[in-house]
């Protein structure tokens, strides 16, 4: 049986198609931990809850198999993707290449704009979450804002989408981290370091300091990773 919960936003929105509006609810559900990995999404048990016809169901879910967050399988219809240890690690390997590379131009081609919104973006961050469940739920979505406000000064669009997109894949683990005492503060102190490194237009520090973020992230969602398998 599927959480009522995921169905509420969706059967609230009045605009849109409705694909996109199931793929939204079920994209935020995944994120946000609400749908598990391995959970089965039933396409007749959806499209009841959604209050919609099958067709944009499967869209939706085909849309989100394209994301890498649903998985099709024969005879067990789509289930939400997991990512084990080894996936974790080849996906952060590629964000730690892509970033860095975002990163060391951005800084190359910052304007006051564009610093101005890393800043704000910095502030929402250190403001907005904690590490109390709802501060969880809206982690993954600031700690992106912060970050995509540096690489968008890069001016690399079809850069950006590619990060974008390893960043979705992984984006549940990230916002673990919270799961972690004494986390938030760690990541608060790394996002300052970035944003000196942009104030100072520091190509030679946001690179190593972009990279370094990354893969201690990744350290920390594989440990994670292992203690919720493990039962806690």
């Amino acid at each position: 049986m599927l959480p009522e919960s995921i169905f509420m936003s969706a059967q609230q929105e009045t605009r849109g198609l409705a694909s996109e509006r199931v793929s939204n609810a079920l994209r935020e559900a995944i994120l946000d931990g609400v749908l598990a990995d391995g959970q089965s999404l039933p396409q007749s048990e959806l499209a009841s809850g959604f209050g919609v016809s099958t067709i944009p169901v499967r869209e939706a879910l085909k849309q989100l198999e394209v994301e890498g967050l649903v998985l099709f399988q024969q005879n067990r219809g789509a289930t939400v993707t997991g990512l084990s240890e080894e996936d974790i690690i080849d996906f952060s390997e590629i964000r730690a290449a892509l970033e860095e590379m975002a990163a060391v131009q951005a800084v190359r081609r910052m304007t006051r704009v564009d610093l101005a919104r890393i800043e704000d973006a910095y502030e929402a961050f250190v403001v907005g979450t904690s590490e109390q469940p709802e501060g969880m739920a809206r982690s993954g979505a600031l700690n992106w804002a912060f970050h995509g406000a540096i690489y968008q000064a890069a001016g690399r669009p079809r850069l950006l989408e590619m990060i974008e997109g390893v960043h979705r894949r992984v984006d549940r683990y990230i916002r673990a981290h919270l799961e972690i005492a004494g986390r938030k503060a760690v990541t608060d102190a790394e996002h300052l370091a970035l944003l000196e490194a942009c104030r100072c237009r520091d190509e030679a520090v946001i690179g190593p300091l972009t990279r370094q973020h990354i893969l201690d992230a990744a350290n920390v969602s594989i440990d994670v990773l292992r203690r919720n398998r493990a039962g806690g």
